[in-house]
């Protein structure tokens, strides 16, 4: 993996490297299984498209948890009312993990009184009026040190929950991972009935972490949908609000949620005592 360009082994042991026009190093840890769609010509093959896991490890789990033992929640809401589902992840980290997590209140303090590096207004390059990767990224960085540094812990998890818009077809969206229906059984049942399908999109919520060390290191990263926003309403093509407290009322949905985007780096109590033990050695 390199910012450029990524090279790619297929299930027969062949290589072929791919020119990227975006940066894939913070979004695919090297080993994972990816599909890639690219164009040969005389300069090189130059990538269409990576498809790729939603789910990403940098460090391996056991090396993660084995070093962290305090961490500080970093959010972005970008939907009203998801500060409850901010802090259901940092319960859930503390549950089955042991770890410490800091509010996420503290995480936005910390930030505020660091400055706004967050805001891509402050990284435009005043010569040529374009925005600064490099200049947004070693701002980030530094606001990561800071985070560790103010709230004494090992890590940050960034949680940003944004607002996408979902593809759905025959009534069930699907994004991120996730599927759903944007109906409820009633509705379902009688657009089922209906002489014409139902298509289009949906406001959908989704979930982006990242969990990197005290230096900045990106260790772990998952992109999981949470719930759409928009009901449809009877037979036609009306639509109602769904806000995020209505989906909170399913508590079964959202621990089933939770398992599902943090299991792997952070297994339930049931899932650790179901595990088969090593046996002792001899």
């Amino acid at each position: 993996m390199e910012p450029i360009r990524v090279t790619i082994q297929d299930a027969t042991g062949q290589t072929v490297t791919v020119i990227c026009t975006e940066d894939f190093t913070p979004k695919v840890a090297v080993g994972s299984e990816v599909t890639a769609w690219y164009t040969p010509k005389p300069e090189g093959n130059f990538l269409d498209w990576l498809q790729y896991p939603l789910e990403n490890f940098f460090v391996p789990a056991d090396e993660i948890r084995r070093q962290i033992k305090k961490v500080i929640i970093l959010p972005n809401y970008g939907v009203p009312d998801s500060q409850e589902l901010v802090e259901r992840i940092g319960g859930y980290l503390e549950n089955n993990l042991g770890w410490y997590v800091a509010p996420p209140l503290l995480g936005e303090e910390i930030r505020r009184r660091f400055g706004k590096q967050g805001s891509t207004l402050e990284h435009i390059d005043p010569t040529t009026g374009q925005f600064d990767a490099n200049r947004y990224l070693q701002a980030q960085h530094a606001l990561i040190e800071h985070l560790v540094t103010e709230a004494r812990v090992d890590a940050v998890l960034e949680v940003n929950v944004e607002r996408i818009q979902a593809k759905f077809t025959s009534q069930i969206a699907v994004w991120d991972g996730v599927t759903e229906p944007v109906a409820n059984k009633a509705t379902l049942m009688a657009g089922n009935l209906a002489p014409f399908s139902i298509n289009g999109e949906v406001p959908a919520a989704t979930v982006e972490m990242k969990l990197l060390d005290a230096q900045g290191k990106l260790l772990w990263a998952n992109r999981r949908g949470f719930a759409v926003l928009y009901l449809r309403t009877g037979v036609g093509n009306k639509f109602r609000e769904r806000p995020l407290s209505e989906v909170y009322q399913n508590e079964a949905g959202v621990n089933e949620w939770l398992t599902a985007a943090l299991g792997t780096i952070a297994p339930s109590k049931t899932a650790v005592a179901a595990a088969p033990k090593k046996p002792a050695n001899p």
